[in-house]
């Protein structure tokens, strides 16, 4: 990692310890490790000039190249250079050796001039990231702007990054995404101080590389038939079907990787093996594997997931490899190396002779075995392979560098081995989670990744030694693309959370959460002048149901705010605005209503909650279950399912539904008093694919004692095609009694053939309501 000066590491220290008693000291993020504000002010103005120590230094000239695009742009401010020292008003650049650190820079902002100081042109490029956003957020305006002073405060800032890789990967292949989009994505990352970007170019669902010497790879690979998911390249299977895809030529790219290291990113190309590969054998089917007859499988009817490790794939991938490699200049080459199920190598004669002939004793060596002849042809071109954290089963290939996303303990497990590790697991760095329980939130695979959880993730877990720890180079934050088809949709999956993730690998050190949100409000602004599609969800707003102990009313309250901000709610489904009612407090709920609480700042919704509430004679009653939920699945608590609040219609992990692995929902609710019973509706989620199930059978009995119980409904055949919320309303007929139970019988072991087969199924439970 890269090193402080001890002055500089002197100064953080004292400095830090101040700033937690006294506040932040600048709106900048990701936050410096050291600021000391001093009186005063430096006003840019059209006589500013830029001195640069060393002048005939190109870099150096292209670090500071977007102060001076956006001082000309936004406020028509010329900054023009001069050789000799200026009296005042001026800006100094430059590269000593006093700094060291690649990415470290010394800034020094008095009335009169401004020192940027660093040892590399890279940490003279993030000071005057820094610089911009000590500007009013104009400065990122495409338009002139009028009647405002460019003025920076005085201070002096010494910085540099926790981490050295601070990284961000786009899946292209599931989705491709416009060459101009991967230019604005650099901008923005650019922005925050990130300095990597991974691109994920190939999988089974499309190969975006272009390959002068395999071009059916984007004749064929590069477009699928039928809807956005779909992966079939058996065109005549949809003959009625539009082609689905694109890819980029290697001149784009190039120019990519040129536009990238304007701003000091490095793009890490990544190219799929031996799984995910669809996209390539529907091209190049002479590649896969054979059946255990030794005949081809039967393109195009059947594409296999997985290359053979006959000789003629390696050649094939090194071929590849070697294009990609001219066109990329990265240290790293990412060959994924992940979920492959090896069916096909247990049965194909070519790949049980290459264990055989190799010595090897399963396919996870054989694995290894094709990770390492990958490996050595890399490393013999001088650069080095990373891959996901599959590729430690069989033995770690010897100078691999690992991505940790199944968790952190491939990480961990790699460190130990001596090996660097990129920190990417997906509680906290996978963006194509949900990020809010807002019913409204568009469809994302799953998973709830908040903007709170990602900027409270350190990567260095805590069970590594001093040395071990050193091998954790930084994290990275993944979108996989199944479910973002559009840039618009990934500029809303990737920020704020970016954000976030770009403190914790450049800060290290945590200031509070609420701290952060202090800066990142403003740094909206920026986003907005980009254009930038963000996620309103800056906070973990819950509503929280209880019954008031006195007046006996249900009644919800918002938690989850922190103080100082405007709260608003509406009680219609519609998003609060200035002029809605004001959150004071927990808010009765006396009949059907949906209800929406949200943080008005600077005149902008910039975050709310919406929840259906539904009232009957369950609703906030006494309630207990025989069978506990899932700890992953009881945010709403054990009385979630007559809360009054109506969970999701398509989500199962919005936090108010309840889930069981393998056992049955066993509640009981008492009325408080024998009532008359109509009508019981249950809500139930489906999804096979997620091995979620109906149940079995559902009964309902009834008592007047809370022991004795009648059943007096039994449902049964309650399984659908349908995914998603399945209500039932059932007529149990003219009854009365004080206590309901409800008996939901899970379906037990998931069948052969589906989706998690042989794992106990999912049961899901939200709102039983009782009428």
């Amino acid at each position: 990692m890269p090193r402080h000066t001890l002055a500089a590491f002197i100064l953080f220290i004292v400095f830090s310890q101040s700033e937690h008693v006294f506040g932040q000291a600048a709106n900048i993020i990701p936050y410096p490790q050291s600021i000391k504000k001093i009186s005063g002010e430096f006003v840019i103005k059209a006589t500013t000039k830029i001195i640069y120590k060393q002048p005939g230094n190109k870099e150096l000239i292209t670090a500071v190249a977007s102060l001076v695009s956006k001082l000309q742009q936004a406020a028509g401010i010329t900054l023009n250079s001069v050789v000799k020292k200026k009296r005042n008003n001026f800006i100094a650049v430059e590269l000593t050796k006093q700094i060291t650190g690649a990415e470290a820079y010394h800034i020094t902002i008095n009335p009169d001039s401004i020192s940027i100081e660093a040892g590399t042109p890279a940490g003279v490029f993030y000071a005057v990231q820094s610089l911009l956003q000590l500007l009013p957020a104009d400065i990122e305006s495409p338009a002139l702007a009028s009647n405002v002073k460019w003025a920076i405060p005085a201070m002096v800032i010494d910085d540099a990054p926790a981490f050295s890789y601070r990284g961000l990967m786009l899946d292209v292949a599931r989705h491709y995404m416009p060459y101009d989009f991967l230019e604005k994505m650099i901008d923005l990352m650019a922005m925050q101080k990130m300095n990597t970007l991974h691109l994920h170019l190939t999988d089974s669902q499309g190969w975006r590389f272009e390959s002068k010497k395999y071009p059916k790879l984007t004749q064929i690979g590069a477009y699928r038939k039928g809807t956005a998911l779909n992966t079939t390249y058996d065109y005549a299977s949809r003959p009625n079907d539009t082609l689905y895809g694109g890819y980029y030529t290697q001149e784009q790219l190039k120019k990519l990787v040129a536009y990238a290291q304007s701003k000091f990113i490095t793009i890490i190309p990544e190219i799929e093996m031996p799984a995910h590969s669809e996209s390539a054998l529907a091209a190049y089917p002479q590649f896969a594997c054979l059946d255990s007859t030794g005949k081809p499988f039967p393109y195009p009817s059947q594409i296999q997931n997985e290359y053979c490790t006959k000789d003629s794939t390696f050649i094939f991938l090194t071929d590849i490899l070697s294009e990609v490699m001219d066109v990329f200049p990265s240290k790293y080459i990412h060959i994924a190396g992940d979920e492959a199920s090896k069916e096909n190598w247990r049965k194909c004669p070519i790949c049980l002779k290459r264990m055989k002939d190799e010595h090897l004793n399963s396919v996870d060596e054989l694995q290894s075995y094709f990770i390492k002849r990958i490996e050595k042809f890399v490393n013999e071109k001088g650069r080095t392979v990373i891959g996901w954290d599959e590729i430690l089963e069989g033995g770690l290939a010897p100078n691999a560098t690992v991505m940790s996303w199944r968790g952190e303990q491939g990480g961990i497990d790699a460190a130990r081995l001596g090996h660097n590790v990129v920190m990417t697991p997906g509680d906290y760095c996978y963006f194509d989670h949900y990020q809010s329980a807002d019913p409204s939130e568009p469809l994302a695979i799953g998973g709830l990744t908040t903007l709170a959880q990602v900027y409270n993730y350190h990567p260095v877990p805590a069970v590594l030694n001093a040395e071990q720890a050193k091998l954790v180079i930084g994290a990275q934050g993944n979108l996989w693309t199944e479910y973002v088809p559009t840039p618009a949709q990934a500029e809303y999956m990737y920020f704020p959370r970016s954000i976030a993730l770009a403190e914790d690998t450049w800060t290290g050190t945590k200031q509070p959460y609420d701290q952060f949100l202090n800066r990142l409000l403003p740094y909206l602004k920026r986003l907005d002048e980009h254009k930038v599609n963000y996620s309103r969800h800056m906070f973990d707003i819950k509503l929280n149901t209880f019954v008031d102990s006195v007046t006996h009313q249900l009644k919800a309250m918002a938690v989850g705010i922190p103080a100082g901000y405007d709260v608003y709610y509406t009680t219609d489904g519609s998003r609060p605005v200035k002029s809605s009612p004001k959150y004071a407090g927990a808010i009765a709920i006396n009949a059907d209503i949906i209800l929406n609480i949200g943080v008005i700042y600077n005149g902008q919704l910039i975050d709310d909650v919406q929840k259906t509430f539904t009232v009957n004679k369950a609703t906030g009653r006494p309630s207990w279950l025989k069978n506990q939920p899932d700890k992953s699945y009881s945010q709403g608590g054990e009385h979630a399912w007559n809360n009054g609040i109506v969970g999701s219609d398509n989500r199962f992990n919005d936090g108010e539904w309840l889930g069981w692995s393998g056992q049955d929902f066993e509640g009981t609710v008492d009325l408080g008093s024998s009532q008359n019973i109509n009508v019981l509706t249950a809500r139930f989620f489906n999804k096979p694919s997620d091995w979620i199930y109906m149940p079995l059978w559902l009964s309902v009995s009834v008592s007047d004692n809370g022991i004795d119980f009648k059943e007096v409904l039994r449902k049964t055949d309650l399984q659908t095609n349908k995914d998603g919320l399945q209500e039932l309303k059932m007529d149990i007929g003219a009854i009365k009694a004080r206590y309901v139970k409800i008996i939901a019988k899970c379906s037990g072991t998931i069948l052969k053939g589906n989706p998690g087969e042989g794992n106990p199924a999912w049961l899901f439970v939200d709102e039983v309501k009782v009428d």
